[in-house]
């Protein structure tokens, strides 16, 4: 804690969106939402203080939030308890953003201790935080929050040193007097689990510590289960490019978003960290024209409908390595190959091409060399064809003759509309002027 640092536990008692300048004053809802215009309004909320960590003795305090930090302004609820870390701004107000530790109280339980432990000079830990039992994001089962896993045995492990601890109760842990370097954290789990954070995939990576370390690590217990497999194409090969996502089998809509994976360079998805239960595998959900994935929607293992699919029913710690979904009739499509020319020579510089399409999705583009490109379109749609290059701005000026010649930083080609349809026109040329000269 600094001098003039002002951190504390309150509940919000009032709010008021402040007008921008010129404007009538704004009224707020109880979750500080106005019509004022979000990207510059200011918003204040008053806050009752329950217990203060730094800052003034106050009963009560205004902390405020939005303006030009509207982006990560902090959006408080009237009458929620929160931890909020402020930070002194314009006019010496007071600000919350999302960026500097505020948060709902209930998200403290790790907090808390050290932040009375800091304003009590008491010994603070190096690491602390919570382990939960979780699962990845949206395949959590319905109504299962997060649970705090207590009474597990963990350590952190250097090539130097050794510290253990258990997770109390409520399943918060801390270390304290934990010397620099880069550790592992373990934890004796139940069977079947991993620790990592539900975001990523795999074991828990290595964490490096400094000195005088005050760390907030909330760690996760996640199940085994895996799920992999292949998006095929009617000739079986897996395609280049494909999106699937994964749904509880009891939670799947077309309009909502699941677990997303993809199908890249590895020619196969994955998804790790799944817990027992049921799911939907499903290809192209939103059914996008995507001339890169040129297939409508599919559920595993290759049904063009919901009610006709497979449940993948998954038990604890199982893992399917073969979740192949089969795809049959695509959307016609068709190759064209983009060749590039400068009159006058190509001087340095990085070059995009790109084909942005009237309708559905643009096609992605592959070099096959100095100047020449490809697309795939679909050819249910037109496409207008360009490119730019930004150039080297070590070599915007040059010499001509006895002169000194200033280049623009960024040239374009004349672009090329394209019809998908047109299976005649293999190739399209696009040229890019000579540069004119600006003197100096």
């Amino acid at each position: 804690m600094q001098e003039d640092d002002v951190v504390f536990l309150g509940t919000v008692t009032d709010i008021e969106n402040l007008p921008l300048e010129g404007s009538a004053p704004a009224a707020a809802d109880s979750a500080g939402l106005s019509s004022t215009d979000a990207s510059t309004a200011v918003t204040r909320y008053h806050f009752r203080i329950n217990e203060k960590f730094a800052g003034p003795d106050a009963p009560e305090i205004d902390v405020f939030s939005g303006g030009d930090d509207a982006d990560c302004g902090y959006r408080f609820q009237k009458g929620a308890e929160y931890i909020v870390f402020t930070q002194r701004e314009t006019e010496g107000r007071l600000f919350a953003t999302i960026c500097n530790g505020t948060r709902p109280a209930s998200d403290g339980r790790a907090l808390l201790p050290q932040l009375r432990a800091m304003r009590n000079h008491d010994r603070v830990a190096s690491v602390f935080g919570l382990l939960r039992r979780t699962d990845p994001p949206l395949l959590a089962p319905a109504d299962d929050p997060d649970d705090p896993l207590p009474n597990i045995k963990l350590k952190l492990r250097s090539k130097d040193d050794r510290f253990a601890t258990s997770s109390g109760p409520d399943g918060v842990y801390t270390f304290y007097d934990v010397h620099a370097g880069q550790y592992q954290f373990l934890a004796n789990l139940p069977a079947r689990m991993e620790l990592s954070l539900k975001t990523l995939p795999g074991a828990l990576p290595p964490i490096r510590i400094p000195n005088d370390a005050c760390y907030e690590y909330n760690v996760d217990a996640l199940p085994l289960g895996k799920i992999r497999g292949s998006v095929l194409g009617p000739d079986k090969k897996p395609l280049p490019i494909a999106s699937v996502e994964l749904y509880r089998a009891d939670r799947y809509a077309d309009s909502q978003p699941g677990l997303w994976g993809f199908q890249g360079a590895k020619r196969e998805f994955e998804f790790d960290h799944i817990g027992p239960g049921e799911y939907i595998l499903v290809f192209n959900r939103t059914n996008r024209m995507d001339p890169n994935s040129p297939f409508p929607r599919a559920f595993y293992p290759g049904s063009a409908s919901q009610t006709e699919s497979t449940i993948i029913k998954l038990k604890d710690g199982q893992q399917l390595l073969k979740a192949n979904i089969q795809l049959h009739d695509g959307y016609p499509t068709r190759q064209i190959r983009v060749q590039l020319k400068w009159d006058g020579g190509r001087p340095p510089g990085e070059v995009t091409v790109m084909a942005k399409a009237e309708q559905g999705e643009n096609p992605a583009v592959q070099k096959l060399g100095e100047g020449i490109y490809e697309f795939t379109l679909l050819q249910s749609a037109h496409y207008t064809i360009s490119a730019w290059e930004d150039l080297d701005p070590q070599h915007l000026s040059q010499r001509r003759g006895k002169e000194t010649c200033t280049i623009p930083a960024h040239i374009e080609a004349e672009p090329s509309i394209v019809d998908g349809a047109d299976t005649t026109t293999k190739q399209v040329t696009l040229n890019f002027a000579s540069i004119e000269c600006g003197h100096q």
